[in-house]
């Protein structure tokens, strides 16, 4: 739990300050997680296309109604699943933290680019591990 806890509070942090150096770091780290957790690149991939979507439009509706597309994925992805909802669920918190959209937009770029760099972490751990099997 105090994982889950530590996880949540640095996520926001970053997404607040955008805080760059911090977001690759960790993103490297929790791809590599997620990797080792066999989250599927389907699953992963659904997610990241809404936020795409969202980036191209910006909907905060549409944002908040990623929570409970994060909470189906982490029922049916198991342990992977779960934490790429324990990274991304704090991360839209904090997007709504502030009031002002134009905020709000600021700070969902920056859970969008730590979203994408995660994705780029484990695709790269994903296609290495795929190698290797052969």
């Amino acid at each position: 739990m105090a994982q889950q806890t530590d996880t949540a509070a640095e996520v926001k942090r970053i997404v607040r300050e955008a805080d760059y150096e911090a977001l690759t770091r960790r993103a490297k780290e929790w791809g590599r997680e997620l990797n080792r957790q066999s989250l599927r690149m389907a699953q992963i991939r659904r997610i990241f296309g809404e936020v795409k979507r969202i980036e191209m439009r910006w909907e905060p509706v549409r944002l908040r109604m990623l929570r409970p597309k994060l909470a189906y994925v982490a029922a049916r992805a198991g342990e992977g699943g779960s934490t790429l909802q324990r990274i991304l669920d704090p991360a839209i918190e904090a997007v709504f933290e502030v009031q002002d959209e134009s905020r709000q937009l600021q700070r969902f770029r920056v859970m969008a680019d730590l979203f994408e760099a995660v994705l780029a972490h484990f695709t790269y751990y994903e296609r290495r591990r795929r190698r290797e099997e052969r």
